[in-house]
């Protein structure tokens, strides 16, 4: 049976995930470190995800699985969460795979527990037909060089690129003491990226390596960060990090740049899944980037690069949202 008190609970979301699901599970069975627990939250797969999930359970005490009848990844995480009982909190979502030392690597630079977040890099995996596959690490924080640890407010940084909340561990009482949760939206729901500023802006310690140990499949045609339920979602997701920093009060100027680069690096995903064509955009999607620019500080947009200027300026009008 498991420990009391595990070092890693690693909570894996699943959704009809036949394909990838045995892949995933064996990459976390065959960690270098071997304390930890697996608690699987499944939203009502019809595809044999559960039953391979079962097939592992029978065979090892650490697994145990959870149904739940509501399909929010969100939802999905919180709950796993809210059953760990680790030092550390790990999320390996059920179509991508980890490293066998990605975890003995992270934590053992807990420094005693006291660190909040412990992240690593990742690769972006891209399958073909033929069972090929290319990998490319991420490097979006190339520049961040710290071998320490360190505060956002240190190492801005580090809020660069991609969410990537699964590349890293995250320390449990940090979580349950600042009471941190991802959003319950239906489906995928970006929800990460509200939680990726704020466990970076509440962390007292932070430690990075860009050592990569996740391999992110971006191929996988149902995952949610490759479908939009409406064009709306990055933008109701930018507005729920507008709430973080007023929630937090938080103030960085650097922190608050890159914020806004990938505010209007949304704003440009939007365009590009429309063929780059406003009059393709529907009203409540052009009300929905109206809304997150109303909330934009222009003396801040004049620091950007001119693209993003030239965005902000054409779409902040009103004129935008007349039928």
């Amino acid at each position: 049976m498991p420990q009391n008190n595990p070092k890693i609970s690693v909570i894996m979301p699943s959704l009809n995930v036949g394909n990838y699901i045995e892949q995933c599970i064996k990459s976390v069975l065959d960690q270098t470190l071997t304390d930890f627990e697996i608690i699987c939250i499944d939203a009502g797969s019809t595809d044999g995800t559960v039953e391979i999930l079962q097939k592992y359970a029978k065979e090892d005490s650490r697994i145990q699985i959870i149904n739940t009848d509501k399909k929010s990844y969100g939802y999905q995480v919180n709950l796993g969460i809210s059953k760990a009982r680790g030092d550390y909190i790990a999320i390996v979502e059920t179509d991508d795979y980890i490293d066998p030392k990605m975890f003995e690597t992270l934590y053992n630079l807990n420094e005693n527990n006291t660190v909040d977040i412990i992240k690593g890099n990742f690769y972006h995996q891209y399958d073909y037909q033929d069972n090929t596959f290319t990998l490319n690490i991420d490097q979006a924080k190339d520049r961040l060089e710290n071998n320490s640890s360190f505060t956002l407010d240190d190492e801005p940084l580090f809020i660069e690129g991609h969410p990537s909340i699964w590349s890293g561990i995250y320390r449990r009482k940090f979580l349950e003491e600042n009471n941190i949760k991802l959003l319950e939206e239906p489906a995928g729901g970006w929800v990460d990226n509200p939680f990726f500023y704020e466990t970076a802006m509440l962390a007292r310690k932070i430690r990075y390596i860009p050592d990569a140990f996740y391999y992110y499949r971006e191929s996988n045609p149902n995952s949610s960060s490759n479908t939009f339920s409406s064009f709306t979602l990055p933008m109701n997701r930018v507005l729920d990090i507008f709430d973080v920093f007023n929630k937090h009060d938080y103030k960085n100027k650097d922190v608050e740049k890159l914020f806004y680069n990938r505010l209007f690096r949304y704003i440009e995903i939007i365009l590009e899944n429309n063929n780059m064509d406003i009059k393709n955009l529907d009203m409540p999607t052009r009300r929905s980037i109206n809304k997150v620019l109303k909330q934009v500080d222009e003396n801040k947009v004049k620091k950007l690069k001119p693209n993003f200027q030239k965005l902000y300026y054409k779409y902040s009008s009103p004129l935008f949202i007349i039928e």
